[in-house]
């Protein structure tokens, strides 16, 4: 294809409600949250990592003996939605303006839980007493701290620690936070290196050895 030359017809249709076909084995009821998994198929919300939060869904679709994409299902975007919030990990008033996560088909959590397994929901915009107001499209970073003990690194070389990080993906975006005195004429930078994986690279940019001191690192992916 090449660049128009002239006015194009582009075919329009509306984004808040959308038809995804569903993944093989699956039910989702009505009002439920929907959720795209890795291969972009519909599954119900739940407590695992990789998932896209879509919606709600606006019917119930039964293809628990269904192939994969045998049925399909209407899914509500772009609308705040209230579900119900996760006993053990509540989103509090605290959480306004902040990412929550999927616990299950109807529920969301405060945080992705102590193992980062809990995919992104969406933004709090309200919390009440029976439930949490929630608005898709979040693009959240999930923090995770570790100590780091990085070796002595000879000049001009490179040391790499990695960090286990759930649901992250090569070529995702990485911020890294540093602690508070990080060693001068060191350079750090973080990536996802594999599934899974983020791997925290330090140089020294000095003429002279440089031993970091052992300290905590956050790195956090955004999807």
């Amino acid at each position: 294809m090449t660049a128009l030359v002239t006015d194009r017809n582009t075919p329009m249709k509306d984004g808040e409600l959308i038809v995804v076909p569903v993944a093989a084995a699956m039910k989702i009821f009505a009002g439920a949250i929907v959720c795209a998994n890795a291969a972009g198929y519909a599954v119900k919300g739940a407590a695992a990592s990789g998932l896209v939060y879509l919606g709600r869904a606006e019917e119930a679709v039964d293809n628990s003996t269904g192939a994969l994409g045998a049925k399909s299902i209407s899914v509500r975007r772009g609308k705040a939605f209230k579900f119900a919030s996760e006993a053990t990990d509540p989103v509090t008033q605290a959480q306004l303006g902040k990412c929550c996560y999927v616990f299950d088909d109807q529920t969301v959590s405060a945080s992705a839980g102590a193992a980062n397994v809990r995919s992104d929901c969406g933004i709090v915009v309200g919390v009440d007493a029976d439930g949490v107001w929630v608005v898709g499209g979040a693009l959240d970073l999930r923090p995770v701290t570790v100590s780091l003990t990085f070796p002595a690194i000879a000049a001009a070389g490179t040391a790499d620690l990695t960090v286990a990080y759930a649901g992250a993906a090569v070529s995702d975006y990485v911020v890294l936070g540093l602690p508070a005195a990080p060693p001068l004429g060191v350079i750090y930078n973080a990536f996802v290196s594999a599934v899974g994986v983020v791997t925290v690279r330090a140089t020294n940019i000095t003429a002279a050895a440089i031993t970091p001191p052992v300290a905590s690192y956050t790195v956090a992916v955004q999807k």
